[in-house]
Parts: structure tokens; sequence; C-alpha cells
């Protein structure tokens, strides 16, 4: 893809899908954490913090680029 005909349009879809793809895998990463056999083995990361705040850029982003495809032409 050539950055030249990046329309605003799918930069942000595109920074919204891959905003979607990483919260699915951090709710996924949370929920294998959540049913770990050895309690002892704790995460250093805080995977449901980053699946909600990746799902809620997602959304937003993605909103954003619907807004930007059904807005009327000029």
């Amino acid at each position: 893809m050539d950055p030249d005909t990046l329309t605003t349009f799918g930069a942000f879809a595109g920074a919204g899908g891959i905003a979607l793809v990483i919260a699915v895998f951090a709710a996924l990463r949370e929920r294998r954490h959540q049913r770990r056999a050895d309690l002892d083995k704790v995460s250093f990361i805080s995977w449901s913090m980053l699946s909600a705040i990746f799902s809620m850029l997602a959304i937003i982003l993605l909103a954003t680029a619907a807004k930007l495809h059904f807005a009327p032409v000029r």
C-alpha cells in the first residue's frame, strides 16, 4: 500500500482494526491467566486493563471511520 493513497477513513479503520485485534488478544490472555492451575504464577501485565483500554480505543476509532465513510461528500 502506498502511503500517498491512504485516506483518513483507511487510517482510522486500520488503526481500529489493529486495536480490536490487540483487545481480543488481551482478553484471551486474561482468561488464560484467570484459569491458571498454579496460582503462584502471577502476570506482570494487567491484561484486563489492556483489554479495556484497547476495546475503548477500537470503538472510538471504528466509530470515527464509520462517520467518515457515511458522511455526505461535499
